[in-house]
């Protein structure tokens, strides 16, 4: 019979395996007693390589009647001297599979693997107490040797540096120049820097560059005429040609730009940002109050164009009247929207009474 080394132990399929780590023993009766029956334990051994340790012993019911044993060596024998009854009871015992009660004796009798040794407590107590004190040692001699080096190693590394500043500053500055660069601050300029909330040092002064507008005084430039605001129409309203005259959907018209250029004029004099300018009064005006305004107006200007709705500039509330500055504005833009205009424009106060005329040809 070949031995499976895959097939386990299955008492209740008549396959019987031990796999013994231990001596396996066997029972023999002594010769010396014939009154009563003594049992001898003796170790199954190889007959060839003499091993007794680490056998593997099968039986399969109705195939074979004796107990095959297989040694570590590969060694495979039938061992005669094995009951095979003996060996069924042991592998159904060590299978759980429930065993007739009077077949129970082999294992008093000391049929089977043999048990393994007893502990030593006193002697593995022993043993584990002298790790703990052993690695207990070794871990304070650790953190002793570690308070006394880290100190020692941090001034080493400290001095290292100090010394290797300046040469570490003059590879890093021929490394950049070699690339093209411009060298960096040094790092104790960039953590003085940073100390300090990104300003510069106090020793270095502050380079202060003039506004463009200098320059162009200096030289005696003319400033840059700003271009239209509409690029379609050119801030006419319209787009013309021989025959042809579109209303602009692009921009809202060169009124109502005036108006709101006027707005955002006499809401800055409101406001007090823009200091008052002085201007003439218009043709038929009343005569000025406290404040500079037209006692006679409204609260209000309203401004007609060709094209356009009725537009309101309020004043600073009810009762108070334009101020010099926002009527001068509000003159100005109206002017210059009637002169590239078309049409004519007409201003007037709440009370109908006209304050500025504009002609076809921008004359006021």
């Amino acid at each position: 019979m070949t031995f499976n080394p895959l097939r386990p132990n299955d008492p209740a399929a008549g396959y019987y395996r031990i796999a013994a780590e231990r001596r396996f023993m066997y029972l023999r009766q002594d010769p010396a007693h014939t009154l009563r029956t003594v049992w001898q334990t003796l170790p199954v051994t190889c007959p060839i390589c003499a091993a007794d340790t680490g056998l593997t012993l099968f039986h399969e019911r109705g195939a074979q009647d004796v107990v095959q044993v297989l040694c570590p060596a590969g060694h495979l024998w039938p061992e005669p001297l094995v009951d095979p009854d003996h060996f069924r009871t042991y592998a159904e015992l060590h299978g759980y599979v429930d065993t007739q009660p009077e077949a129970l004796w082999i294992i008093d009798a000391g049929f089977g693997e043999e048990p393994p040794p007893p502990i030593d407590y006193a002697a593995e107590i022993t043993a584990a107490t002298k790790y703990v004190a052993k690695y207990a040692t070794r871990k304070a001699k650790t953190r002793i040797r570690r308070a006394v080096r880290k100190p020692i190693r941090k001034a080493k590394k400290k001095a290292l540096d100090l010394a290797f500043t300046p040469v570490s500053a003059v590879l890093r500055g021929a490394w950049t120049l070699q690339a093209g660069g411009v060298p960096a601050d040094s790092p104790k300029t960039a953590k003085s820097a940073a100390a300090t909330g990104g300003k510069a040092p106090k020793g270095e002064p502050e380079l202060k560059i003039p506004s463009v507008a200098r320059y162009r005084k200096a030289y005696g430039m003319e400033a840059p005429k700003k271009g239209p605001a509409c690029l379609v129409c050119e801030d006419s309203g319209s787009i013309t040609a021989p025959g042809i005259s579109i209303t602009c959907t692009e921009c809202a018209g060169p009124v109502a730009a005036a108006m709101a250029a006027a707005e955002r004029k006499a809401e800055r004099a409101r406001s007090g940002n823009t200091p008052p300018q002085r201007r003439a009064p218009a043709s038929g005006a009343s005569a000025r109050g406290k404040n500079g305004g037209r006692g006679g107006a409204g609260q209000a200007v309203t401004v007609h164009g060709d094209s356009s709705q009725p537009i309101r500039v309020n004043a600073t509330g009810p009762g108070v009247p334009l101020l010099a500055d926002q009527a001068a504005a509000v003159r100005d833009a109206v002017s210059s929207a009637a002169s590239r205009n078309s049409g004519g424009v007409h201003v007037a106060g709440t009370n109908n009474a006209p304050i500025v005329s504009v002609t076809r040809d921008g004359s006021a």
